[in-house]
């Protein structure tokens, strides 16, 4: 006799920037595809429900999928959104060795210093383009076999894989025995010098900062995001290539949000101490 459950699991997507992550969020839960590329600001949480089958049980999984912005040398930020993490999903771009190396220097050792043992399964998306590949199906197997982990070609332009993808983590993660898994080592992660020197390196710290202390202010990092978002687009804050000038303006957006939340007092207090912050940098350039 067949028996409903119903389990919720959070699920994190992880990569460099422009892999795709957003893109398979989208094709998995709406089924839509959008070339334009979408750089997330901070977190964004999507739900959807699966059913699926483990033994006798039907499972109505309740997946709660965050995706987390690409850039790395946001710390604060990736440690506050990691936590309570069962699964994670790691995305290269198929079109860029680059992409796949950086899942083993740095993204997965991050998993595993934060989280722990989780299932992960690792996607080489845009298969579509797989003409301009420059690692193969082959290559990935190899490097997925060293972390345990299924691996699988994708591609949210044309949905090749996608569904099954989030089907398999999702059974993993109802089928996740912690003994299964070899306990993990705290890894190295290869700090991204490359990615941010001198000024932007600072910029970078301070935005990470900016993250937490607003969140905290706010009450609840889920409801803080979505107004991150808004207020660092109004103010033109890339945060693959964050400016001075930009990151002021968001401050003092931040600022205003604040005002409608709190004191006025305790709002321009934030604001000058945010500030501060940006003054306290060693590279005074803007």
């Amino acid at each position: 006799m067949e028996e409903k459950r119903e389990v919720q699991k959070k699920i994190i997507l992880l990569g460099d920037a422009a892999v795709g992550k957003t893109s398979l969020i989208r094709r998995f839960v709406v089924d839509r595809f959008d070339d334009r590329y979408i750089l997330t600001i901070g977190t964004k949480i999507t739900a959807k429900a699966l059913q699926i089958g483990v033994n006798k049980d039907i499972i109505d999984l309740k997946l709660q999928i965050w995706d987390i912005l690409g850039q790395k040398g946001y710390t604060k930020l990736h440690h506050s959104s990691f936590k309570g993490t069962d699964g994670v999903i790691l995305v290269a771009d198929i079109t860029r060795n680059e992409t796949l190396l950086s899942l083993a220097t740095y993204w997965i050792p991050k998993v595993r210093n934060l989280v722990g043992e989780v299932p992960l399964i690792i996607l080489a998306n845009k298969a579509d383009l797989m003409k301009n590949s420059e690692f193969s199906s082959e290559d990935l197997k190899i490097f997925s076999s060293k972390f345990n982990a299924p691996c699988f070609l994708t591609s949210a332009k044309n949905g090749e894989n996608v569904h099954q993808a989030f089907y398999n983590i999702g059974k993993r993660m109802i089928e996740f025995k912690s003994q299964e898994y070899p306990s993990p080592s705290k890894s190295k992660i290869i700090h991204p010098r490359l990615i941010f020197n001198g000024e932007k390196s600072e910029i970078v710290k301070i935005i990470d900062k900016i993250i937490d202390d607003f969140c905290r202010e706010y009450g609840n990092m889920e409801e803080a995001m979505p107004v991150l978002r808004k207020q660092f687009e109004s103010a033109g804050l890339n945060l693959n290539n964050p400016s001075k000038t930009a990151l002021k303006r968001a401050i003092h957006g931040l600022a205003e949000v604040e005002m409608t939340l709190i004191t006025d007092e305790i709002a321009e207090a934030n604001e000058i101490k945010r500030l501060k912050w940006i003054k306290k940098m060693k590279h005074k350039d803007t």
